[in-house]
């Protein structure tokens, strides 16, 4: 059965999960920010030793923005060209 795209807001269940937006963007400070609707945030990294470090989240969410344009090299953290 297919259903309609999904919407703010909106959170889908199923046996075991959910289906919601979040939004992620990256910060000035090369992070990934990661939020939904009801103002959650959070911030991943790939900065070893960070408390936010989490490198196979950070790529998964990198290759995203890569994606669809949405990534500065620039910004990332650990650049060589900084």
């Amino acid at each position: 059965m297919k259903q309609h795209p999904i919407i703010d807001g909106e959170v889908r269940e199923s046996k075991n999960g959910l289906a919601l937006v979040v939004g992620i963007w990256q910060d000035k400070d090369g992070q990934i920010r990661i939020t939904s609707k009801d103002k959650f945030i959070t911030s991943v990294n790939n900065k070893e030793g960070s408390v936010r470090c989490h490198e196979n989240l950070y790529n998964h969410l990198k290759s995203l923005l890569v994606e669809h344009g949405k990534w500065e090299n620039k910004l990332e953290i650990g650049n060589k060209d900084e």
